[in-house]
């Protein structure tokens, strides 16, 4: 009896001392906490200041999201603590979670591993570049128009003059930043090579968890795979758009296209589905559908500035200011299909934000990659053009649902083709760009638009319309993860589709689905930051990102 006991006590004390954490574990330990004791404070300071900034464009807001910015690039630039991650992140820790926390901690303090004053400039120029998006407006015959006002005349007028005004008023705040963005640029770029990178867009992608060489491969890919069909594609809205110009397929301009860039699918139909959203409030009607699959958003819609005026942030994006369920939403919306989209799109970001697991650390509250997150708000933004979930939603007849099935798939297909080459505009010209910032940047960005979009440039144009994209300004090397989050939409609607036990992905039915918003939190919003985004795929979807079911489903 004494000889088992004795047992007992030894495997006692050797499963202790097997799981008792190890001296490094408790040093990483120790100072991930004291990094989130003062880093949460200021990351909700942050998002609050750039709210308010963004819901009233109010000088006070702006300049206090810049204070907090440099106050947490001076905590991301110490090389103290970056030394200890970079020892702790080669230190073999076991503790999975405590290792990835280290891993992403280390990755945000290499961003900053540069010139404190360079990065306080960047963040400097970088608002002062924003408030001037944001409380921009352009103008048509002298008079003040908003991004609903151009979008409204390219989506209905006729009138070709007018269009053009408002093609060219769409890209008048190029001018107005041209000269910051281009200093922001060779700023970037100074930082990155300090740190041993090529350039700007090298360092953005590695420090993202993102192979340089693998993402030139998968758009490649992208274009070789879509070219023959958007060639096709765009062969038949060249027409339909010159028949009602009156003009030769020849003479179409930018200005002929229902959105400044080329990045939507005009409507080429007889049937416009705004009509069924002309009279609806599309807000209710999203946040009753989130509702529907047991994702109640009621708070977040709370919480949100959801409708245009003044002096407001023009487009909408969604903020989650504290990791602890204050997500909301800005939003400019009206009674159209786009914004019953965006609608979805945006609140699509909020319920991944708002359904992480709390019991994870601070630093890994956050969706797994920047593309993920843009997955699943591309995967509901769609639903608006879905005729089952129309119907379910709207309350369409039959034969409602039946005269718009081929017209909607056809232009979900549009969509994907259009967007997808415009994806590879914004790619290839962001990589081009940071190679050699001092070329001819308005020549590059028509060159490219011309060989992927196949747009023809406007006579005797020489101005920055690279520049009035707020995204190639503000949020560097980040339009390509739109398209990733294309890929991933048409694995999740597979994997999805798998599960359920269907045999096709258009007999998923997605209003009054407890098990769509069931799959999302337990797959992919849970977990957050947890998995690398690699890895998160692989267990949602049972297989690595591929291409293949984008290419299937087109």
């Amino acid at each position: 009896m004494k000889r088992i006991f004795t047992i007992i006590i030894t495997i006692l004390l050797v499963v202790g001392c097997t799981t008792k954490p190890s001296r490094v574990e408790m040093e990483s330990k120790q100072l991930i906490d004291s990094l989130t004791a003062v880093i949460e404070p200021l990351l909700k300071e942050r998002a609050l200041a750039y709210w308010n900034a963004t819901g009233t464009g109010e000088d006070k807001y702006y300049e206090r999201y810049a204070e907090v910015d440099m106050e947490l690039t001076k905590i991301y630039s110490n090389n103290s603590d970056f030394k200890k991650l970079e020892a702790f992140k080669n230190a073999n820790i076991k503790d999975p979670v405590l290792a990835r926390t280290v891993e992403v901690l280390y990755l945000g303090f290499l961003a900053n591993q540069t010139d404190p004053e360079l990065l306080n400039e960047i963040t400097k120029i970088s608002t002062e570049v924003e408030q001037k998006f944001n409380t921009f407006r352009g103008k048509i015959d002298g008079k003040n128009v908003t991004g609903n006002d151009i979008k409204k005349i390219l989506s209905e007028s006729t009138d070709v003059s007018l269009r053009k005004k408002a093609w060219e008023a769409s890209k008048q705040v190029a001018t107005v930043v041209e000269d910051d963005f281009l200093k922001l640029v060779k700023l970037r770029n100074e930082s990155a090579r300090s740190m041993g990178f090529d350039n700007y867009y090298q360092m953005s992608l590695i420090i993202s968890e993102q192979d340089p060489a693998e993402i030139q491969r998968i758009f490649d890919e992208l274009d070789k795979d879509t070219k023959s069909p958007f060639m096709e594609a765009k062969r038949e809205i060249d027409q339909v758009l010159a028949k009602r110009f009156g003009i030769e397929v020849d003479d179409l301009r930018p200005w002929h296209y229902s959105d400044p860039f080329f990045q939507e699918a005009p409507v080429i139909t007889e049937i416009n589905l705004d009509r069924y959203y002309q009279d609806k409030d599309v807000v209710e009607l999203a946040r009753r559908f989130y509702n529907s699959i047991d994702i109640n958003v009621d708070q977040i819609l709370a919480n949100s500035d959801l409708y245009e005026r003044e002096g407001k942030y023009p487009h909408a994006y969604c903020t989650d200011i504290d990791r602890k369920g204050d997500v909301r939403v800005m939003m400019n919306v009206h009674p159209t299909e786009s914004w019953m989209s965006t609608s979805l799109h945006e609140l699509g970001h909020a319920i991944y934000d708002l359904k992480h697991d709390l019991e994870l650390p601070f630093f890994l509250r956050e969706p797994a990659h920047a593309f993920t997150t843009e997955a699943v708000a591309i995967f509901f933004e769609r639903l608006s053009k879905n005729p089952n979930w129309m119907q379910e939603a709207l309350g369409l007849t039959d034969e409602q649902k039946q005269e718009i099935i081929d017209i909607t798939a056809k232009t979900l297909r549009l969509e994907k083709l259009v967007f997808a080459r415009w994806s590879l505009v914004m790619l290839n010209f962001e990589k081009e760009l940071y190679a050699n910032p001092d070329q001819d940047l308005n020549k590059l960005w028509w060159d490219i638009v011309e060989k992927y979009q196949m747009i023809k440039r406007p006579e005797n144009r020489n101005m920055p319309d690279y520049a009035a994209k707020i995204h190639v300004c503000l949020y560097p090397v980040y339009y390509h993860n739109y398209q990733l989050g294309g890929l991933l939409v048409a694995q999740f609607l597979n994997a999805i589709a798998v599960n359920q036990g269907l045999d096709n992905v258009s007999e998923i039915r997605f209003m009054n689905n407890p098990e769509i918003g069931k799959y999302f939190i337990e797959n992919v919003f849970k977990a957050g930051k947890r998995y690398r985004w690699d890895e998160m795929i692989i267990r949602a979807t049972g297989e690595k990102l591929t291409s293949k079911y984008f290419v299937e489903q087109l």
